[in-house]
């Protein structure tokens, strides 16, 4: 997807981003500070941090840290920075390209990278700046949804979608997890290279009050083509009324996968 897209999708959703899914990205959030061994004093570089649930989580952690966030969108940034205003952790947001932030070489001793990768234009450039961010011995974590129309709701849809013959969305986050890894065995950068690479499967089963909203979940994350209302309207309504979609108590429950990616930036040549 290209960054403008990027930009104008989570400008346009704004609060509506986390509000639609905080179970989703709290879960994700905290399981992706686990794995990047934050100690007190670490400093953690956050790609793609949208309103800094990741940084939330890390905030406990770094009591004598810090955290910068690099994102594309001026309003997910502005709701980051009104969400620390008054917290005892002051991270630096910053409106740059994830894969391209200018921020210092080894700078960090934590980069995060929370459901970002399946939206870049360029998902190696973003690892590679992930490397040249990080000190050797430090930690990059990454999470990855496994699809974006969760369950029996979203198999509909892509069904309804096939046989209009709407082209899926270009966000739609089939982003092979194993693709994850390969790209980060490829992210040599300054003779610095992602090692002990660990990919691991989480899935739990997240739920909706109603079917409008699990509907402004996805066009809230930018799963839904923006280019056909009018049919993408017909199918939100066929889907509405379809029973294999909504429980009988109106809730739209799917069980989501988040695969988890991490790894220690190393020095030397991998195959030795």
């Amino acid at each position: 997807m290209r960054n403008e897209d990027i930009a104008e999708t989570f400008n346009l959703s704004g609060a509506a981003y986390e509000q639609s899914a905080p179970e989703l990205i709290n879960l994700a959030a905290s399981e992706l500070i686990k794995r990047l061994n934050l100690q007190a004093d670490s400093d953690l570089v956050d790609l793609g941090c949208g309103p800094g649930a990741v940084i939330a989580h890390a905030a406990p952690l770094l009591t004598r840290g810090s955290a910068v966030g690099a994102d594309l969108s001026r309003v997910q940034l502005e709701l980051a920075r009104d969400r620390f205003r008054r917290a005892v952790l002051a991270p630096r947001f910053i409106q740059e390209d994830a894969a391209a932030t200018g921020l210092r070489d080894r700078s960090a001793s934590a980069v995060s990278l929370g459901f970002v990768l399946p939206y870049a234009e360029r998902p190696l450039l973003l690892l590679k700046e992930a490397t040249r961010l990080t000190r050797l011995g430090g930690r990059v974590a990454a999470t990855v949804i496994g699809s974006p129309f969760f369950g029996s709701a979203g198999t509909r849809l892509l069904g309804h979608l096939e046989r209009r013959g709407v082209v899926r969305p270009d966000v739609e986050m089939r982003f092979d997890p194993r693709e994850a890894v390969r790209l980060a065995l490829l992210s040599e950068n300054d003779e610095r290279r992602l090692d002990d690479v660990t990919i691991e499967e989480i899935e739990r089963e997240f739920w909706w009050d109603s079917f409008d909203d699990w509907w402004g979940m996805l066009d809230a994350f930018g799963f839904l083509p923006t280019d056909r209302e009018r049919m993408i309207e017909a199918i939100a309504g066929e889907l509405r009324e379809d029973d294999r979609v909504v429980d009988p108590d109106g809730q739209v429950r799917c069980p989501v996968k988040i695969w988890l990616l991490s790894a220690t930036v190393c020095e030397g040549d991998p195959w030795l």
